[in-house]
């Protein structure tokens, strides 16, 4: 079976699996874009660009170095710059030497740039992540850095000083665009929004609502239904106080301690994420193949049949405990795997900004009810010296809301898309927001999945949606007309 990692912008913090962490730091990297790249080392460059670490207070001198990479294998001076914008993860050259938005760029002899966002990849501002130091990553100055970073290009490409500018986006650099959009208007002529989530929430009980859904429309209901009865008997052992016969099921180190309801809900969120994983980047079979395992009718019990999933491939207790995640992630060394794979910076923006927790909290869904936004709100005070609490965190997100415009953006210019299937979905535009910004839903298409290229396998909506963002994109530049 082949299980597809999860790109989530943030589940349970408690994956520490045994040998398994490069697995929770694959989960922020990069939205995959299907196909072959082009002769990567030859057409991407990689460069640097100086940023004031404070773009908002003049007085400040302090600079830092962003990375970017650029491809210029088709440019025709005079072209579009074309900015694909990263987020939470590590850019590579390989996204912008294939997909839809490579393919567009050639057709219309666009400059190609990937921007790395502040405080992830190697884009570092601070001498580390200290709690102190990162206040300066947040979405104002992320947008400011992409503001200079669009200047900069216009005055050093050769015949790009009346460029126009097209971005595009996946997941929260989606989002990026989008109120690049709306912020910076007169630098940018129109932007792809792909599965961007605009709504700041604390307790975002949608997500595993719409896991559940696909799971059930994908992989059936015996799948969806067997889940929901194993998360229920886990749930009626821990109650009886029967810890030895989950722990053994799950292969758990007996260091857990399930009178603790951290670190019950750091178990029972890892399950949950894990099927997240599958269910965000879902490929044909993916699902498939998980619910042909929890199905096994030679195991007559629902929660050792989720266990067998779970557990394959594990060679050594896993260690989910709450306090082991804490003590991994507070570590603010850049050098660390917390901070390389992008969850201690992530998990900081989520906290000051977004929320978005995928929590337990809503009976529509087939997870139970073992971890709800009280965990994670743990999560913010302890992994930053306590300055988030309960408060804090609903006014961080009131004031993204207010300022970004929840679910009514201002903007014109901007082509939204989802997948279906994918979690993120009910956190962003289902419907049209203006006769300039259009909203598409592609039936049983997961997270980002059109931002790769046409192909064959691309079922009639898909294919209209990539069809569409290349007629929007024309009119945007001015070289069409007759786009509705």
């Amino acid at each position: 079976m082949r299980l597809l990692v999860l790109v989530q912008l943030l589940g349970s913090l408690a994956i520490l699996v045994a040998g398994h962490i490069d697995h929770w730091e694959r989960l922020h990297r990069e939205p995959p874009i299907r196909g072959q790249p082009t002769k990567i080392p030859r057409i991407v460059e990689t460069k640097w660009i100086r940023q004031k670490v404070d773009n908002f207070d003049p007085q400040n001198p302090s600079t830092w170095s962003m990375r970017y990479m650029e491809n210029a294998e088709h440019y025709q001076p005079g072209g579009p710059l074309f900015i694909y914008v990263g987020g939470e993860w590590t850019i590579s050259a390989g996204s912008i030497s294939r997909g839809h938005f490579y393919d567009m760029a050639k057709e219309l002899g666009a400059y190609l740039f990937y921007t790395e966002h502040r405080y992830y990849g190697l884009s570092r501002p601070t001498a580390s992540t200290r709690t102190d130091l990162l206040k300066f990553l947040n979405i104002d100055q992320a947008l400011a850095d992409l503001a200079y970073f669009v200047e900069e290009m216009k005055n050093t490409i050769p015949g790009a000083s009346n460029a126009k500018i097209i971005m595009a986006g996946g997941s929260y650099s989606a989002t990026m665009v989008a109120w690049f959009r709306q912020k910076y208007p007169h630098l940018i002529n129109g932007a792809w929004a792909s599965s961007a989530p605009l709504l700041a929430k604390l307790d975002f009980v949608e997500y595993k609502e719409v896991v559940s859904e696909s799971i059930r429309l994908v992989g059936g209901d015996d799948c969806a239904n067997r889940i929901d009865r194993a998360y229920d008997q886990i749930e009626d052992l821990l109650n009886q106080g029967d810890f030895d016969k989950v722990r053994e099921e799950f292969l758990l180190c007996d260091t857990i301690d399930f009178t603790n309801k951290l670190d019950t809900g750091s178990f029972l969120s890892s399950i949950s994420n894990y099927l997240a994983g599958v269910v965000q980047y879902h490929q044909t079979g993916d699902i498939e193949g998980v619910c042909e395992i929890i199905n096994d009718e030679s195991i007559s019990n629902d929660m050792t049949a989720l266990a067998k999933w779970f557990t394959q491939g594990v060679s050594s207790c896993m260690d989910i405990t709450y306090a082991s995640s804490i003590r991994y992630y507070v570590n603010t060394d850049w050098n660390h795997g917390a901070n390389r794979g992008a969850m201690r910076p992530w998990t900081y923006q989520t906290c000051a900004e977004y929320g978005w927790y995928q929590t337990s909290g809503s009976e529509n869904q087939i997870f139970g009810s073992g971890f709800p936004v009280d965990l994670y709100i743990q999560i913010c005070a302890d992994l930053y010296d306590n300055m988030f609490t309960e408060t804090l965190l609903e006014a961080n997100v009131a004031r993204t809301n207010v300022i970004y415009g929840h679910m009514q953006p201002a903007v014109t210019n901007v082509f939204f898309t989802h997948g279906q299937l994918d979690p993120w979905r009910p956190m962003g535009l289902q419907e049209d927001l203006n006769e300039h910004s259009p909203a598409v839903v592609i039936p049983l298409a997961s997270h980002c999945a059109d931002l790769s290229s046409i192909s064959a396998d691309d079922s009639p909506e898909m294919r209209a949606a990539k069809e569409r963002v290349f007629e929007l994109i024309q009119l945007w530049l001015g070289n069409s007309t007759n786009v509705p």
